[in-house]
């Protein structure tokens, strides 16, 4: 088991899930943020079902800063619950986990 996670966290709109990637990664807490714009989410809140366009963040980091992240990006983001699932890597390609290893602190 590695030190490595992807995280998941949808956003409303693409300023928010810029201001989060910029932040994430200008205080190396995490090497990279993919952020997918387009998603559409199907989900039920408050007894209805909902639907709304939105963009999927993807966080490549450390578990080890996991918790200061989560902080740092609920800070910035406007939903009242944020989406934020955690998935361990099992296994990543050496140089990449070495890059990973030098970005995040």
């Amino acid at each position: 088991m590695s030190d490595f996670c992807v995280i998941l966290c949808t956003c409303p709109n693409m300023s928010v899930a810029r201001d989060i990637a910029y932040r994430a990664v200008k205080s190396q807490l995490a090497a990279c943020v993919n952020i997918v714009p387009g998603v559409v989410s199907v989900y039920m809140w408050e007894g209805t079902v909902q639907q709304d366009q939105e963009c999927q963040v993807i966080v490549k980091t450390k578990k080890s800063v996991e918790k200061e992240l989560r902080e740092s990006m609920f800070e910035l983001h406007s939903y009242d619950l944020p989406e934020w699932v955690v998935l361990d890597i099992s296994h990543a390609s050496e140089d990449y986990a070495d890059w990973i290893r030098k970005s995040v602190k």
